[in-house]
């Protein structure tokens, strides 16, 4: 009778592992697009305009400026992250999918917990600095006397605040799959706790 009930246990308790896998399986595909994306518009973003810098007597004098995300450090790391995201995404939506031909339980889950948090560490702290810079462009710093460029260039400040948008919906759904790896992880501690003892 007890054993009855252990299997039925077990047999609705995978039940629920697998549609939480799924679950994971499509907000992985959907943070991974998220990323993909952000680092895409990030890395494309680029803009030339002519502006005139001095006028001599009615000539004018025209220079070409043109903005790029490599010209800011913050930028490079904002894409850097954002795609090594994408890549961790990617693999573990393969680990996901051929998880059932191997048992990764144990070790597996716990390193996939590790690697969702430092993911998540990884796109927020190059969110949060590609913000403080599309800040900066937006609205310069009076006291520091650095000009707004965004007045100036505002395609590639629209650009950078989709990809800026996009990277957030990233950030938020790599914090409910982090959230989901880890409650596995206790719940695998929890039932190998029930299982061991008498």
């Amino acid at each position: 009778m007890a054993l009855q009930i252990e299997e039925k246990t077990t047999g609705s308790m995978a039940v629920v592992e697998r549609k939480k896998d799924w679950v994971v399986l499509v907000l992985r595909v959907v943070a991974f697009l998220a990323t993909a994306s952000a680092t895409l518009v990030m890395a494309l973003n680029k803009q030339t305009i002519t502006l005139v810098v001095a006028t001599i007597g009615n000539t004018p004098i025209k220079a070409s400026l043109t903005a790029k995300f490599q010209h800011t450090p913050a930028f490079v790391f904002f894409v850097v992250a954002n795609s090594m995201v994408s890549f961790h995404n990617l693999l573990m939506i393969a680990v996901n999918i051929f998880a059932h031909k191997f048992d990764y339980k144990g070790l597996g889950l716990a390193t996939v917990a590790i690697l969702d948090m430092a993911n998540v560490g990884l796109v927020s702290g190059g969110v949060n600095a590609a913000v403080f810079m599309a800040e900066l462009g937006k609205n310069g710093n009076d006291h520091a006397r650095w000009n707004k460029i965004c007045d100036k260039f505002e395609s590639f400040c629209n650009h950078g605040a989709g990809a800026l948008i996009a990277s957030f919906i990233g950030l938020a759904l790599m914090l409910i799959i982090s959230s989901i790896s880890i409650t596995k992880l206790v719940k695998l501690k929890s039932t190998h706790l029930q299982l061991a003892q008498p």
